[in-house]
């Protein structure tokens, strides 16, 4: 048996200077500061449902894992969120703080641990939207003009707590009600808003100038009101005009009277109901009519005057029965709330028209109109006179004047044969004149022309008057004579269409009405001029039945649907008016999915994810049905999350666990009926520690040398690791059962006399899955035996104790002393060998 007395106790003084040495430069943790990685599970929360805050120990940002021991915990506001306890796991490092939503609002929990830096992590709880919690009410239109339509709508909506429209389980009563019954009469004092709805609506009419409140109010509900106005107007004025003012008193003879309908600042407006208008004719040199004289029989109007609604003028004939000359006054009278005025002519600039002749000038009267009947050449095909109406730029067919004969000195004549005379505009774009057909033994008719929309630009005389704009007809006859037209802007010029819903907020995915009616410059709704057909540009979010629109209407109600959640602007054209309306919908309903995933994601460890649906607000609800979701990885060498995912009617989220494969990135996709597309960039990183075992390459028969293994995670110690150690070669004398504050644990052998040492260990702890550790070390003999039955399995107490200097255990040092012993030891002792072989060949 060979003895090397010397050699080990070299080999034993050399471990214990390097290990002296190593421990002033041994890097200590004990004053780093941890952060604490907290997460809400679900990622949102709602009143009374319970949740977890994992939390878990962060160094420089990265996952470490290490169990926090002493941790407390507090909220800040108990009647928010309660904490209730810890509920275990298995990660052996997260900790499950499970807590409880009390009531809507926001609340801290603070965290503190020694070594790490304390905190307060925030959660928002949102309240339960199933149910409606409020009203909100609105008129439409809700700005009137006492001489305008009467007609409007209200309606009443349930909201939730967040304002999102909220259908009702059971019909809930409405009692409604006016501040003034005066100034608004409601057609009802209750509406239903019936099971499965969000909304009622209701009528009202305006009686008079002024402002009233609707009210409504509902059991367990905030009363609510809106206000709408009517603004009173000046009266109305009916202006009468009569062409020619002098005819011929042949029994054929005619002249027209035209009524116009004006506002207080004389322009031509049109009229919102059928106005009736009588004829008053009298002797003007006697008084009384002349329907209640002898001469009853000789002068008469033969047809009713009435201004249509949605017309600005009507008209009827005079007529002459029997031969008479004199002179008469023809007088209007209309219904209450009308004044009446006469007219001889309209106002001109007739300056301004080469040719133009200047007609008399005009005033208005509180006088009748007078009509004068002579005796004049009877037959005659002379020039034709043309008496111009004011016009309104109404982009239809109106009456714009009279034409009628008459000889060279003035004098009405009755033509001696068919007649059509042309009338040529200056600009046919403003105004173009039909041709005027007089029949024979006819003295006159009346002149009809096609309106533009708007009215010519007015000239700088006429503009500085604040005269209408004019235009000049050109009446091709025996003596051509030009004539001033005057066209006025059309008070629907100033009209603006509008569109609005009639409900607050309409629901994502329903039906809802929607008004249309036109408003003035003082926003009073008005009435629809001409007949139209709407035009409403498509898109994606809500869809408008088409309807037409009749002239004379006040508010017509279109239907309406939401197609999804969102906003866009609605842009709708009725003749030459164009409105857009921004419009949103919104819905307490799924909208959105939201995945909530630990960032990174940790392989050979199960995480813990969770995934929620969003109403459009991103809002967290509770499903009315059960919600599948479909789950698909890009990338499933690095992830595979389940294939579906559950959500049950009456929850608002679900958690599952996922173990990533391998390090690396992945995109999971997220899909589900009724809902958008939602992708998620995930990263995978390594769960596992990184770990060296070092160990001398070379040993000598039967010494005593040492091994260990070293576990960080992003340079930080893993301490308390557990190992279990195998070894074969060799006899264990001393070891470590966990790793120590630097992560390290070592093992003391003692070789065997020949062979090599097999190190097999198990690492493991801190939900890392078990991690095997190999390494072979060679005995230098003579001879080398490899004997695999002497093998040594330790995971209990082992055969003694460790040995200590000054109270320290040099173990986890004895890597560095064994990388440089055995680099030393194997020189010196290539060096004995050698003199060894010497020593022996010289004695030989």
């Amino acid at each position: 048996m060979r003895i090397f007395p010397t050699r080990y106790v070299l080999r034993r003084l050399l471990i214990i200077a390097i290990f002296l040495v190593s421990l002033a430069s041994v890097k200590s943790y004990a004053d780093d500061t941890a952060t604490f990685g907290v997460r809400l599970i679900p990622n949102k929360m709602i009143e009374n449902s319970n949740a977890v805050l994992e939390v878990y120990a962060l160094y420089n940002g990265n996952i470490f894992p290490t169990k926090i021991e002493n941790m407390v915990f507090s909220s800040t506001d108990s009647t928010i969120v309660q904490i209730i306890g810890i509920e275990d796991n298995d990660t052996g490092f997260m900790t499950h703080i499970k807590i409880q939503a009390n009531n809507p609002g926001t609340a801290n929990i603070v965290l503190a641990a020694p070594g790490f830096s304390s905190q307060e992590f925030p959660i928002t709880v949102y309240s339960d939207e199933a149910a409606p919690t409020n009203l909100l009410i609105k008129a439409t239109p809700s700005t009137f003009s006492i001489n305008g339509p009467k007609t409007g709508y209200f309606s009443v909506e349930l909201v939730n707590s967040n304002g999102f429209p909220a259908p009702t389980e059971t019909d809930i009563p409405i009692t409604v009600a006016t501040s003034d019954n005066q100034v608004l009469n409601l057609n009802t004092s209750h509406i239903t808003i019936k099971s499965g709805h969000y909304y009622a609506v209701g009528q009202f009419e305006i009686e008079q100038a002024g402002s009233a409140k609707i009210f409504a109010t509902a059991s367990s509900f905030q009363s609510v009101s809106t206000t709408v106005t009517t603004a009173p107007t000046d009266t109305p004025t009916i202006q009468a005009y009569v062409y020619p003012t002098t005819i011929n008193d042949f029994a054929t003879s005619t002249a027209y009277v035209v009524a116009q309908l004006k506002d207080s600042f004389g322009n031509e407006v049109v009229a919102n109901q059928d106005i009736p208008i009588s004829v008053l004719i009298s002797n003007a040199t006697a008084t009384g009519l002349v329907n209640t004289s002898p001469q009853d029989q000789l002068l008469s109007s033969n047809t009713p005057l009435i201004i249509k609604k949605g017309d600005y003028e009507g008209y009827t004939t005079i007529q002459v029965k029997a031969g008479l000359n004199g002179t008469f006054n023809i007088g209007l009278s209309a219904p209450e709330g009308y004044a009446v005025s006469n007219h001889t002519a309209a106002p001109t600039d007739c300056a301004e028209i080469t040719g133009c002749i200047e007609p008399a000038s005009t005033t208005l009267l509180s006088t009748p109109v007078q009509l004068t009947t002579e005796t004049a050449q009877l037959l005659d095909d002379k020039s034709a006179k043309l008496d111009v109406l004011p016009i309104l730029a109404t982009g239809n067919n109106e009456l714009v004047g009279v034409m009628h004969l008459e000889d060279p000195y003035g004098r009405p004549v009755i033509a001696s044969r068919n007649l059509q005379i042309e009338v040529d505009s200056s600009d046919p774009n403003y105004l173009s004149v039909s041709p005027v057909d007089i029949s024979q033994g006819e003295a006159d008719a009346l002149v009809f022309g096609k309106v533009g929309n708007i009215a010519p630009p007015p000239s700088a005389t006429s503009g500085s008057l604040g005269l209408p704009s004019l235009l000049s007809l050109h009446v091709i006859t025996y003596n051509d004579t030009i004539v001033p037209a005057a066209i006025n802007a059309s008070s629907a010029n100033s009209l603006r269409l509008i569109a609005d819903s009639i409900v607050p907020k309409p629901l994502s995915q329903s039906n809802f009405p929607l008004a249309l009616y036109l408003a003035d410059s003082s926003n009073a709704v008005t009435y629809f001029p001409n007949d139209y057909s709407p035009t409403i540009l498509p898109n994606d979010y809500f869809h408008v039945e088409p309807k037409k629109i009749s002239n004379g209407d006040s508010i017509d109600i279109f239907e309406a649907k939401s197609l999804k959640d969102g906003s866009t602007t609605l842009n709708i054209i009725a003749g030459s008016y164009p409105t857009s309306l921004s419009l949103s919908s919104v819905s307490s309903s799924p909208a959105m999915v939201d995945l909530d995933y630990p960032n990174p994601m940790l392989t050979n460890f199960n995480n813990l994810m969770d995934i929620q649906v969003f109403d459009s607000n991103s809002n967290p609800r509770y499903l009315d049905e059960d919600t599948n979701l479909r789950l698909v990885s890009s990338n499933g060498s690095v992830i595979l999350p389940p294939s579906n995912i559950t959500i049950s009617k009456g929850s608002y989220y679900s958690n599952f666990e996922v173990m990533p494969e391998s390090r690396g990135n992945a995109t999971i996709s997220v899909i589900a009926d009724n809902l958008p597309l939602a992708t998620y960039q995930i990263r995978v990183d390594s769960m596992s520690p990184n770990v060296i075992i070092k160990a001398p390459k070379i040993v000598l028969p039967e010494e005593t040398f040492f091994a260990n293994v070293t576990a960080e995670r992003y340079g930080k110690p893993l301490s308390g690791l557990n190992i279990d150690w195998k070894v074969a070669g060799a006899t264990i004398q001393n070891f470590d059962k966990t790793t120590n504050q630097n992560g390290v644990a070592s093992i003391s052998l003692m070789s065997n006399s020949t062979g090599i040492i097999k190190l097999d260990s198990t690492l493991s702890g801190f939900g890392f899955n078990p991690l095997e550790l190999k390494d072979i070390i060679r005995i230098n003999a003579t001879h080398i035996i490899v004997n695999n039955t002497n093998t040594t399995s330790v995971s209990s107490t082992p055969s003694f104790k460790s040995f200590k200097i000054n109270g320290i255990d040099p173990l986890p040092f004895a890597v560095v002393g064994t990388i440089a012993a055995g680099g030393i030891m194997m020189k010196k002792k290539n060096i004995h060998l050698r003199k060894n072989t010497r020593d022996t060949n010289s004695k030989k």
